[in-house]
């Protein structure tokens, strides 16, 4: 048994290795040399994200700089950043713009839990006895640092379930408030919103396999196993390599579609029948027309 549990925990930190190492190295790619815009940007930062979640299955309680749960408090408010950053570019790529991407608004949220993880953490350790501090170190010390990292998870689920509302209410009014466009337009824009509909539906489910492995069981008390930690990360990871290959597809077949575009359409030119034949060739014409019309009469016998 013992044996056994060795050998998940080393598949458990593989995994955790080869999921965050691929989603990094992918993330460098988009970003650096593939059309690093704006839009690939955003999809480079939520990879980089996603490699961060990997990565942090490589922490325990003997490898981890300072105390885990400490440390898992101070990480935990960056993935606040995940479902903004997918929102943000599902909506860059529906309703192209040209305005540089910035601060967002969509950030506040995870600048907020980050500044108050770090307030609750450094007002816990230097302890100040008295002073203007005082009420607010006490609200604070009501509140434990396991019962703040309890909260996170709460909060990080009601924000991603705001935000898969909010992206399926995008997908739909860009689905009724298409325009008319050509049938190669109308192609590519088909390509870009399926890739954008496969991605989000990728997230969604991996955040459902989250919530009823991870998540839930966290809260009704149950003890988490590696299985359950290794579940969702294997999951993300199977569906990072769909992904990939899905969009490796759909870049083959836009590029494809948009070198139809770029060529020119070369218009046939109408033919001038009026001008196909000669003045003399229609006076021949007419002639022979003429004598095909006599020679009936001409052979009819006389009538008496």
């Amino acid at each position: 048994m013992n044996d056994f549990n060795t050998f998940f925990a080393q598949a458990y930190w593989w995994l955790s290795l080869f999921g965050g190492v691929h989603c990094l190295a992918l993330a460098i790619y988009i970003r650096y040399f593939y059309h690093p815009d704006g839009n690939q940007k955003l999809l480079a930062a939520f990879l980089s994200l996603i490699a961060l979640y990997f990565l942090t299955g490589l922490l325990n309680r003997d490898n981890s700089p300072i105390p885990i749960h400490i440390l898992f408090n101070l990480i935990n408010p960056i993935y606040f950043l995940l479902m903004p950053l997918l929102y943000l570019y599902c909506k860059r790529s529906l309703v192209p713009t040209h305005k540089p991407l910035g601060f967002s608004k969509h950030y506040w949220p995870s600048a907020f839990t980050l500044v108050f993880a770090i307030l609750d953490i450094a007002l816990r350790l230097s302890a100040h006895p008295n002073g203007e501090w005082q009420p607010l170190t006490q609200m604070l010390k009501e509140i434990s640092i396991s019962q703040w990292g309890a909260i996170l998870p709460a909060l990080l689920s009601i924000q991603t379930c705001c935000y898969f509302i909010a992206l399926w209410v995008l997908f739909r009014r860009h689905k009724r408030n298409q325009s008319d466009a050509t049938l190669t337009q109308e192609a590519l824009g088909t390509i870009r919103f399926r890739w954008l509909i496969g991605l989000t539906l990728a997230m969604l489910l991996n955040w459902l396999i989250r919530v009823f492995v991870v998540i839930l069981p966290f809260y009704l008390g149950d003890n988490l196993s590696l299985l359950s930690h290794a579940l969702p990360r294997l999951t993300l990871l199977l569906s990072i390599y769909m992904l990939a290959v899905y969009g490796l597809k759909q870049i083959t077949r836009s590029a494809y579609l948009k070198g139809r575009l770029a060529k020119p359409q070369s218009q046939p030119r109408p033919i001038a029948i009026e001008n196909v034949l000669t003045p003399e060739e229609y006076e021949f014409l007419h002639q022979i027309q003429q004598d095909d019309a006599e020679k009936p009469q001409a052979s009819s016998p006389p009538k008496n």
